[in-house]
């Protein structure tokens, strides 16, 4: 790492130190420039250094050379095009942006059905057309007016009657800005060719260990060089989605439980999506406090304090609704009339015949939004309703696109944390909101609520009681199976070292179980996956080896030590196993410094025998059981620290 961060930096400069070690392990250079990202820095120093390196070690670093070189060409290039084409769209506005990427969204991402397929994204990742959406958001962010983010009613409905009424309802007195929609479609078209060559090939480059880049016949092609690694990766995939199968069958038995499965849920003919959006709530709190450390309130943004479970059934209520009259009424329009203007027209003119806002974009003030999902936060305190309850979910689930742009306009833009669209899914402009019906209707809403709050919220001031109450839950179910638990020992100083305060100590049957626990939040790509482990992981591991000394020593010198975790005082010879405790799955049962990583989630359900409970609905079949034989259990000859020892180490939950 050393030799990394070398080369991810300009002020320190030692060639001949340099030479020295690529003459000796020439891997570990090309390994250093591929994690240090020199990829991307054409004019740095140590990219000369790098090819001084190669004018005197034969051919050792000619193939990197190469494809960096090739890489810096595909980067200019790419770079070069896209800001052309923002360029040409100076005249831009936040607001106009906004509609323009919502026509883009409904003519290209919703539905094949239509008499231009060819543009057709469809059956692409939605999610990575939703990240270029939120690149060029930001480009509009950083380059716009302060005071185009300060919208009135009026300045709303020029903009909309200008650029959107057009294309929904074309009249010969008005004239469609078909040029500036199509200049639009093609920045998209761009920014998602610039973010797939930065995903699948930079940071394939850089982070992946899996593979090799390599020139054949002048252009680089991929070679897979580590197969069980490529299949890790996969397998965390599909562990992930058992993972939400998972806590959906536990938000399906809560349901059960609290009696409002034979209850219907609002009106009858959205009693279904009510009850799915009810067990996604479950689904979501549940995760969120047992793994998590979430409480019943925590505070928004603006300082006022927000029900957990009303802001998560108020987001999957909208997620319902939206699906519902708007997208699958649009995807029936589309159907019928193979055009995706004319569906528009028709979603757009029914909803103007009740009254309601069906355009491909949805906006009102924060206090008539509040108005209408007022009625989500009924409770026995408020039986009608909390307007404030309501309003403090707007607020939990709003980016203040104002506040962006002023730190994105006065700091270092690169230093700015921005939400991605779908964890932040309500954008605000002064006393205004709006939504996307066409991401909020198909987005995540778990990973929307875990990432609002582990990554855009990490410097909560609540964030560090959730961390104490991740650790004091797991100690609870460590206890509910026998364990004696020692939570957050400090083990005594030595001259030599500190060891810091231990997590968790859990004792049982003469197994002594030393953890580390870190929280962190749902990572997407190799890159953060690569920081993960070496940062968070990597010192993990050095960490949890000073604790397991520690323990091992105080269970020879401490009696008091011994006595407290239930140990015979006479019993020297008890096993201690160390293990890195992870909200994340990535590197699960990788060893760091000699220590296993193991996820909370796995420790969860070894700990509470319901791994039947796991469950991929991805692949789920009509009539398919979604939860497995109730009477399974992974401790056939009963539970003891052995056995449970045994079902984590081996992986018998998967």
């Amino acid at each position: 790492m050393a030799l990394t961060r070398y080369f991810s930096q300009e002020l320190v400069s030692n060639f001949p130190l340099l030479k020295v070690i690529a003459s000796k392990s020439p891997l570990s250079v090309k390994n250093a420039v591929r994690y240090s990202a020199l990829v991307l820095k054409p004019r740095s120093n140590k990219w000369q250094e790098l090819q001084r390196l190669a004018d005197g070690e034969t051919d050792k670093f000619d193939e990197i050379i190469a494809v960096i070189r090739l890489m810096h060409k595909e980067h200019e290039r790419l770079v070069v095009d896209l800001e052309q084409t923002k360029k040409e769209l100076t005249s831009l506005t936040p607001l106009m942006c906004l509609i323009y990427i919502s026509l883009f969204a409904f003519e290209c991402l919703l539905g094949t059905d239509t008499d231009n397929d060819g543009n057709s994204l469809a059956n692409n990742d939605m999610e990575e057309a939703w990240s270029a959406f939120k690149n060029i958001l930001a480009w509009q962010l950083e380059s716009s007016d302060i005071n185009d983010f300060d919208l009135t009613e009026n300045r709303i409905l020029e903009t909309v009657k200008e650029h959107l009424i057009p294309f929904m309802f074309p009249s010969e007195e008005q004239k469609i800005h078909i040029q500036t929609y199509q200049k639009v479609s093609e920045l998209i078209t761009k920014q998602i060719a610039f973010n797939s060559f930065i995903s699948q090939s930079v940071n394939a480059f850089c982070f992946d260990d899996s593979i090799a880049f390599k020139i054949e016949k002048g252009i680089a092609v991929i070679e897979e060089v580590d197969a069980p690694a490529k299949l890790a990766w996969r397998f965390n995939g599909h562990k992930l989605k058992l993972l939400n199968g998972y806590w959906f069958n536990r938000g399906v038995n809560k349901l059960i439980a609290s009696g409002m499965a034979e209850q219907q849920i609002g009106a009858k003919e959205n009693h279904e999506a009510n009850q799915l959006a009810m067990i996604k709530t479950f689904s979501t709190q549940l995760r969120l406090v047992e793994v998590y450390g979430l409480n019943e309130y925590l505070t928004a943004d603006s300082g006022l304090r927000v029900n957990l479970h009303e802001a998560l059934i108020s987001l999957n209520l909208m997620s319902a609704f939206f699906s519902k009259d708007f997208i699958a009424h649009y995807q029936k329009y589309l159907s019928e009339e193979k055009n995706w203007l004319t569906a528009i027209n028709r979603l757009a003119f029914e909803g103007i015949q009740q009254g309601e806002n069906r355009f491909p974009i949805t906006w009102s003030s924060k206090k008539d939004k509040a108005a209408r999902i007022k009625a989500w936060t009924v409770n026995q305190n408020f039986p009608h309703g909390n307007q404030k309850a309501a309003e403090a979910i707007i607020d939990f689930w709003s980016h203040d696109l104002k506040y962006t742009a002023k730190k994105l306009q006065n700091e270092n833009s690169t230093l700015v944390l921005i939400p991605e669209l779908y964890e932040r899914p309500i954008l605000k402009f002064g006393k205004h909101i709006f939504q996307f019906p066409w991401m909020v209707a198909f987005q995540n809403n778990s990973t929307a609520a875990l990432n609002n709050l582990r990554r855009i919220g990490a410097g909560r001031n609540e964030a560090r009681c959730e961390t104490a109450a991740i650790e004091l839950r797991l100690a609870e179910n460590f206890k509910a199976r026998g364990f004696t638990v020692l939570l957050n020992y400090h083990p005594e100083k030595t001259p030599e070292h500190d060891p810091g305060e231990i997590d968790l100590i859990c004792a049982l049957e003469g197994h002594i179980f030393v953890l580390e626990v870190k929280s962190t939040f749902l990572r997407s790509t190799k890159k953060d996956v690569w920081f993960h482990k070496t940062r968070t992981l990597r010192k993990a591991g050095q960490q949890i080896g000073s604790k397991v000394n520690a323990v091992k020593q105080a269970l020879i010198n401490d009696a008091h030590f011994k006595a407290s975790l239930g140990l015979d005082t006479c019993d020297v010879t008890s096993l201690v196993s160390g293990w890195i405790v992870d909200t994340s799955i990535e590197h699960d049962h990788e060893h760091f410094s000699g220590y296993l990583k193991v996820s909370l989630e796995e420790i969860i359900i070894a700990l509470r025998d319901d791994s039947q409970l796991l469950f991929d609905r991805d692949n789920f079949v009509e009539g398919q059981e979604i939860q497995g034989d109730p009477n399974f259990t992974l401790y056939p000859n009963d539970f003891t620290a052995q056995n449970f020892l045994s079902v984590i180490e081996q992986e018998k939950i998967w």
